[in-house]
């Protein structure tokens, strides 16, 4: 109950749509550049 009534009145974070594809395109290229780096040099055990 108490949760419900938490979210119902917390509002989200306003922001352009230019600026969330730009935040985007970054987390994107960071989980790129992370995936490639494990490719290329794998943990050996």
């Amino acid at each position: 109950m108490n949760t419900t009534i938490l979210l119902a009145t917390t509002k989200p974070i306003e922001m352009s749509t230019s600026s969330g594809y730009i935040i985007g395109a970054i987390i994107a290229l960071f989980i790129l550049a992370y995936l490639l780096f494990t490719l290329i040099k794998p943990e050996k055990f």
